[in-house]
């Protein structure tokens, strides 16, 4: 039997098999064959991430940003920190208290795919703007409000007794006896504090009674006449016990803190549009240039004031020296050689306009090391040149040089230097001429 008749009679083996098995199998066999050949023709989609991104990437402590996302051929998305499983595509809002990168997980067919975003919160200056009390004088049982307002921190703390609250708000406060309160707010290394005062007036005592002799009842009217009136009235009126800035000398932009503490006073304002305030207190104030602030106490006396001042300075008006122009190099020029009857060299330059001198600096090649002279110890500079020229004899024994030349202006500010020229020569002598020649 040839291998024909062998691969025939194979074929034909197999085809018996095959009708000699059960239906099912058969039917089983068929799917499998059409599942290898769909996927041989139709492979799974790989791993993709289309975007990830958030908006906005930049916002403010307790703010939010929409982290927006989308993937193809995953079967597991994933995002940390914290937010864990999500769709394949979607979006999310997020409230980051400090700057968070968000990291995107797609993982298929045992594949994985990464995207990142970033969220970036912004940090505000710590800033009390105010803190007082309202009213700032009560009497015992009576109640006070607190009042503050602070950012750039996320809680502060209020002494005696109250302990850590929310940056802004109010609070109803009724103390014994009179109670100076102290904020304080901290962000990092940073931190501010505050005082208010709430004074308690005590309850005054009632008269005792005296028995009056007959013979006093008796005396003249006069001797029971009152204090003078200017007596009385200067005794009664307000007292300003302080009244400052802090700083009083600012830059432009930058902030002070007006600070005040008065006693016996019924009405207390501020001007520069400030208004009434309390007896003790704080305000944060931010002018635009020096400005006199004034508070007035009133009572039914009279009124006093007092004035501080807050010093804003000017950023300098006054122009930086400008630097003066490169000069144009003229002679030697770059590449140039000087034969051997030429002992010296005279280089010229262009008058740059506002120069006040020039400098040059002259580098010659050692042959022995292969470098130039700058690059191993240094190079001839002369400075203080008042012309467009200056001229040198060339040293025995080396024939490659380069230079480059630069203008100086009013307060000694130099310009930028040329490019290097080289040229070379085949004479030599010893010594450096020095000359000069004026424009």
């Amino acid at each position: 039997m040839d291998e024909k008749d062998n691969k025939k009679s194979v074929l034909e083996n197999a085809k018996t098999l095959w009708k000699s098995l059960p239906e099912a199998i058969k039917l089983l066999g068929t799917i499998l064959s059409i599942a290898i050949a769909f996927k041989v023709l139709f492979p799974a989609s790989a791993v993709g991430i289309s975007f990830f991104d958030a908006g906005p990437d930049i916002i403010e402590p307790g703010e939010s940003s929409v982290l927006s996302w989308e993937v193809s051929g995953a079967d597991n998305v994933t995002i940390e920190p914290d937010l864990g499983a999500v769709n394949s595509s979607g979006s999310l809002s997020v409230f980051p208290s400090e700057t968070t990168t968000y990291k995107l997980i797609a993982t298929g067919d045992g594949k994985e795919k990464v995207a990142m975003c970033t969220v970036t919160v912004e940090e505000q200056d710590l800033l009390i703007s105010s803190f007082d009390a309202s009213p700032d004088s009560i009497s015992p049982g009576e109640r006070a409000v607190l009042n503050w307002h602070v950012s750039g921190v996320s809680n502060v703390t209020i002494e005696p007794d109250i302990g850590t609250l929310e940056p802004a708000g109010t609070l109803n406060v009724s103390p014994t006896a009179t109670t100076s309160y102290k904020l304080t707010a901290s962000n990092g290394d940073k931190e501010d504090v505050a005082y208010c005062t709430v004074t308690v007036e005590e309850s005054p005592l009632p008269p005792e009674e005296k028995t009056v002799p007959s013979e006093e009842k008796a005396l003249p009217p006069a001797d029971n006449l009152p204090a003078p009136e200017e007596e009385q009235a200067q005794k009664d009126l307000p007292s300003i016990v302080s009244f400052n800035a802090d700083p009083d000398v600012i830059a432009k932009g930058e902030s002070s803190n007006l600070t005040w503490n008065v006693s016996e006073a019924a009405d207390i304002s501020i001007d520069q549009r400030i208004g009434p305030v309390s007896l003790t207190g704080s305000q944060r104030i931010f002018p635009e240039k020096t400005t006199t602030y004034t508070l007035i106490a009133t009572n039914e006396a009279g009124s006093v004031s007092a004035s501080k001042m807050v010093y804003v300075e000017e950023p300098s008006t006054s122009p930086s020296p400008s630097a003066v122009s490169v000069p144009e190099q003229v002679s030697p020029a770059n590449g140039e050689v000087f034969d051997n009857s030429t002992a010296q060299a005279t280089l010229k330059w262009k008058t740059v306009s506002g120069a006040v001198s020039y400098s040059v600096e002259i580098d010659s090649y050692d042959s022995s090391t292969g470098k130039w002279l700058s690059e191993s110890s240094r190079s001839d500079v002369v400075s203080g040149i008042p012309g467009i020229s200056y001229s040198f004899e060339f040293d025995e024994g080396v024939n490659q040089y380069r230079w480059r030349v630069w203008a100086s202006g009013s307060e000694g500010v130099e310009g930028k230097k040329s490019e290097w020229w080289a040229f070379s020569s085949q004479a030599g002598s010893v010594t450096e001429t020095g000359n000069t020649s004026a424009a």
